[in-house]
């Protein structure tokens, strides 16, 4: 009773690698780190490179605690057993707090965003944000609905969305490279360095390039990967398929986002200025006015794959989220997790794991918009780089424990990739990171009050 059931073969599995790290921040990340990189593609694509080489030996270690250890949420599990129980239950009360619940209501944010684009409306309109809040909510409500009551339907929209939302990144990082390659004025794209025509129509510009600003944006678009551990007792052989599966949909990932960040970005120097001019709603600007530039009336129809991407990555997080705290309950820690340990007799999904999941993420939502309206001042931050700075600082103890134990070298490879990332986000400011540390800390110690007073 109130176990999982494995049901998923490697093809889904990789689907659900590809399915959680493809989501609707790489049609707006692309502007994000070409302005960071001071409008200079090639140092653009230095950060993809860089970003994904520092990732992938973590995804690489993480294929091999897979085929170690397995009791339930992958994550945890390598925690609890290389470091220690304490360190596990913290890692899974970040994963079932901070990340995947955080991580839901900024899907349903940035699919918000697509939605009043398509609604005609622009930000600085008054029923702007309002709009995009209770759009948002009502996305993360459906979401749930649709988990709740009939869990077989999100797995196979998983798949759907997954390869629906592989369309325009495989046309723009095809297509767009060649045109932005081959253009008429005879430069290469990846030379391309769009500041002389920027200098006059961009007030923001500064013309300085903050390469570790931009390296710690791509862990937004390659962020997700962590969040498929959720499903690892649920992978058929999953000791042999799930490794192969991790590895193999990073792989695919790193190359189609650095052709697709090359299309993108040169296919169209107009769209390039509306990148440069900085802010999620330009970005995103930039990205469709790249397409129509490609692919004429064509292109206007990119708003409808971004909405569908950000539905689809929305089913992931939801799925997903609601096996965390459920994974802390089956250990016995967290709250009553004599009633979240339950799995729901005919569905054979933890509902109440899913619900309180959903709660927090409709928190997250609310922070959000606060965040977005300025009520925080000086503390304004960001929720992507918050988790991601969080998830990138709990993995190095895990590396540098399991190399003193193994006496290997490979996991301190990883542990310096996720250090290296984890330091990014303190080069590029110290004051965001100082507040990401801080709510760290107080969400962690809020956790271990929960569990010591869990009855």
């Amino acid at each position: 009773m109130n176990v999982l059931k494995r049901q998923h073969g490697l093809f889904v599995t990789v689907c659900f690698v590809v399915g959680f790290i493809v989501g609707t921040g790489i049609f707006f990340l692309p502007g994000r780190i070409l302005y960071e990189a001071g409008g200079n593609v090639t140092l653009g694509v230095a950060a993809w490179v860089i970003g994904g080489l520092m990732i992938a030996p973590c995804v690489y270690m993480f294929g091999v605690f897979a085929g170690r250890y397995e009791k339930m949420h992958g994550f945890v599990d390598y925690a609890e057993a290389i470091v220690g129980k304490k360190y596990g239950y913290l890692a899974g009360w970040f994963f079932a707090v901070m990340y995947q619940p955080a991580g839901y209501a900024i899907i349903a944010w940035i699919t918000s965003g697509f939605t009043a684009t398509l609604a005609g409306m622009v930000p600085g309109d008054e029923i702007y944000l309002p709009f995009r809040f209770f759009i948002s909510a009502f996305f993360m409500a459906m979401a749930f609905v649709m988990n709740y009551l009939a869990p077989k339907i999100p797995v196979k929209f998983n798949i759907a969305t997954t390869l629906a939302r592989m369309i325009p990144l495989v046309l723009m990082g095809t297509v767009g490279v060649v045109i932005g390659l081959f253009a008429s004025n005879g430069s290469s794209g990846a030379e391309i360095n769009f500041v002389p025509a920027l200098s006059a129509t961009t007030q923001t510009y500064t013309g300085n390039a903050n390469l570790f600003a931009a390296i710690s944006a791509t862990a937004f678009a390659f962020n997700g990967w962590q969040a498929s551990l959720a499903f690892n007792t649920e992978v058929k052989d999953s000791k042999r398929n799930f490794p192969i599966a991790l590895m193999l949909g990073f792989g695919l990932i790193i190359v189609i986002y650095v052709l697709y960040f090359i299309g993108v970005t040169t296919a169209s120097p107009e769209s390039a200025t509306i990148m440069m001019q900085g802010g999620g709603a330009n970005f995103a600007q930039g990205t469709r006015e790249a397409f129509t530039h490609v692919f004429g009336r064509a292109g206007n129809a990119l708003v409808f794959f971004m909405i569908i991407s950000g539905l689809g990555i929305l089913n992931a997080c939801c799925l997903g989220m609601g096996r965390a705290m459920y994974a802390l309950a089956r250990r016995d820690t967290g709250p009553i997790p004599d009633r979240i340990g339950v799995l729901d007799p005919v569905t054979n999904v933890p509902n109440t794991s899913m619900v309180m999941a959903v709660g927090i993420g409709f928190l997250w939502l609310s922070v959000i918009f606060a965040n977005t309206v300025g009520w925080f001042g000086a503390l304004t931050f960001s929720l992507p780089d918050f988790y991601n700075f969080g998830f990138f600082g709990l993995l190095v103890p895990i590396f540098v424990v399991y190399a003193v134990k193994l006496k290997k070298w490979l996991p301190l490879l990883a542990a310096g990739g996720a250090g290296f990332m984890f330091t990014t986000y303190w080069l590029g400011s110290l004051r965001h990171a100082a507040v990401y540390a801080g709510l760290f800390i107080v969400l962690g110690g809020i956790g271990f009050c929960f569990n010591r007073f869990k009855q």
